[in-house]
């Protein structure tokens, strides 16, 4: 990153800090600090399936633009994203003439302002929004953090049991889903269709250049060591009996 924005010409930054096709967690403070050196270049975040799962601090680490759709981490339907600005976003958007409407953050601050929107929202989607908040002021942020590490474990030991490797390296690795390598000769779209078919449970086998190769396991959102467990029985029963 740093050897790239050194070449110039760039302005704005983006990740997405826990990356769902992979599980990939990435280095969020280290790759802020190299942006922070570069003054005039803004840092724009996607957490959508890191928000609340761990800690996300925006101010510590200059995050300019944070965002989420609600439908990951938070276990909302999909509809809506949430997000938040800083000050020096929120000047550099001002400065711009050309900034659109849709994602006009100066219109949006200006409605907040008054407790509104832009333009029509969707409502529903704000009302469950509101509700899982109260629910994750309940359990609290480390509960909540703790409860993911945990059934994330979960799931990576049920892999580890059955010969799957993680696709993520050491020390980079969502709490908020696993991603599995599937070793030469497995039946994967057979494993999906069996566990679908026997006991109405969805997983994924990857996209784009890792489809057919991997497949994910979400334990995000609401997801319990009950919840998990039971998907884990499902999936030994699949495997067994095979």
């Amino acid at each position: 990153v740093r050897a790239k924005l050194a070449e110039g010409g760039f302005d704005t930054v983006t990740f997405i800090h826990s990356e769902t096709s992979t599980g990939v967690l990435n280095d969020i403070a280290a790759i802020s600090k190299v942006v922070k050196s570069f003054p005039d270049t803004m840092l724009i975040v996607d957490t959508v399936s890191s928000l609340s799962t761990v800690p996300v601090d925006m101010d510590a680490n200059g995050i300019d633009v944070m965002l989420a759709g609600v439908q990951k981490a938070l276990a909302l339907p999909p509809g809506l994203a949430v997000f938040a600005v800083s000050e020096a976003g929120m000047e550099r958007a001002k400065g711009n003439p050309n900034r659109g409407y849709y994602f006009d953050f100066v219109e949006f601050a200006k409605n907040a302002a008054v407790n509104n929107t832009p333009s029509t929202p969707s409502i529903s989607i704000i009302y469950g929004l509101q509700y899982i908040l109260g629910e994750i002021a309940k359990e609290g942020f480390a509960a909540r953090q703790a409860r993911h590490a945990k059934t994330n474990a979960m799931i990576a030991a049920w892999g580890a049991k059955h010969g799957f490797e993680l696709f993520a390296p050491e020390g980079f690795r969502s709490t908020a889903l696993t991603c599995f390598k599937t070793p030469e000769g497995f039946d994967l779209s057979g494993f999906i269709k069996n566990l679908k078919t026997k006991h109405n449970f969805l997983i994924n086998g990857g996209y784009g250049k890792i489809k057919g190769t991997t497949f994910r396991i979400s334990n995000m959102g609401n997801e319990t060591e009950a919840t998990m467990q039971e998907l884990i029985d499902a999936m030994d029963d699949v495997l067994g009996a095979a």
